[in-house]
């Protein structure tokens, strides 16, 4: 049901009648999933490069972002191209 919370947990919310923990939502959470979904298209299906890029930089951009690029760069060598 909740894929970051344990079985155990939301066992013990349910037995004490508790409302169950609700994950914050990000603003940057939904600019990371357009960044993979536009590099998975550039590496895969031949989509442009510059989709990748501006992707990349609204991720860098949004005044809610802890990400540097440098760090930015490394998670998506990580993930698509290593």
């Amino acid at each position: 049901m909740f894929p970051d919370i344990p079985d155990e947990i939301t066992d013990y919310y349910k037995e004490k009648a508790r409302d169950l923990p609700k994950a914050q939502p990000s603003p940057i959470h939904a600019l990371m999933t357009k960044l993979d979904a536009a590099v998975v298209d550039a590496l895969y299906h031949d989509g442009p490069q510059a989709s990748v890029n501006e992707a990349f930089d609204a991720v860098i951009n949004h005044p809610e972002s802890t990400w540097k690029p440098e760090v930015l760069s490394y998670r998506l060598r990580c993930l698509y191209y290593s």
